[in-house]
């Protein structure tokens, strides 16, 4: 009787590695983030963590690298590449993306993650500083383009974004109602300072039509 193959498992790429990571560093912090648990985690031997990378650093950078891309980078390229938004649609977009999914959920773990990190460990620290500043710059690029002057909008900008801080650490304590009348107030006090109407944009762009992923 002819022997049944076993499938053959898929092999561990680079990415299941940091996907691990993630999991790790958001259950139980970035000192579990090491080789051998993880490859028990995963299954595998510590010889497979070696293929992808050279050490345990340069997965710590490469998750760094994630967040930044998944969190900062494609929120700015999605909202830049949308053309038929207007200068205080894209606004808009930005101020109401969703709170309450699974995606959004995830992505509040993991900022909260890094950030738990930053305060220990100066590579994480340096790395949020500049997200930090790059993430309010481009606030501050829409509220230019919508029409508020430079001085002005650096302000808004750094007001707005200590807001998104603050929610991500009070979220669990915030009915969704709460969250979006802040949002609304905040945007309505920015959009009243270039002679806009936040209604209008709501109606363009509400929650339940802003993209989750």
């Amino acid at each position: 009787m002819a022997k049944v193959a076993k499938p053959k498992s898929r092999r561990l790429t680079r990415q299941d590695w940091i996907d691990a990571a993630i999991q790790k560093l958001i259950k139980t912090g970035v000192d579990s983030v090491r080789v051998e648990p993880l490859a028990d985690q995963i299954g595998v031997s510590r010889g497979s963590f070696y293929w992808h990378f050279k050490s345990r650093g340069e997965l710590l950078e490469a998750v760094l690298d994630q967040w930044r891309e998944n969190q900062t980078q494609r929120i700015m390229n999605r909202i830049r590449r949308d053309e038929k938004l207007k200068p205080v649609q894209r606004l808009v977009r930005l101020r109401m993306l969703p709170p309450r999914t699974r995606s959004s959920a995830d992505a509040a773990a993991f900022e909260l993650a890094i950030r738990a990190w930053a305060l220990r460990d100066k590579l994480a620290r340096r790395l949020v500083e500049r997200v930090d500043a790059q993430r309010v710059k481009f606030t501050a690029s829409l509220l230019i383009d919508a029409g508020m002057p430079t001085v002005e909008a650096d302000y808004w900008a750094l007001i707005g974004y200590a807001y998104t801080v603050g929610e991500s650490l009070l979220r669990a304590t915030m009915t969704d109602n709460q969250i979006v009348e802040c949002r609304t107030r905040l945007l309505s006090a920015q959009t009243q300072r270039i002679g806009k109407k936040t209604k209008d944009a709501l109606v363009a762009i509400s929650l339940r039509d802003t993209p989750t992923d």
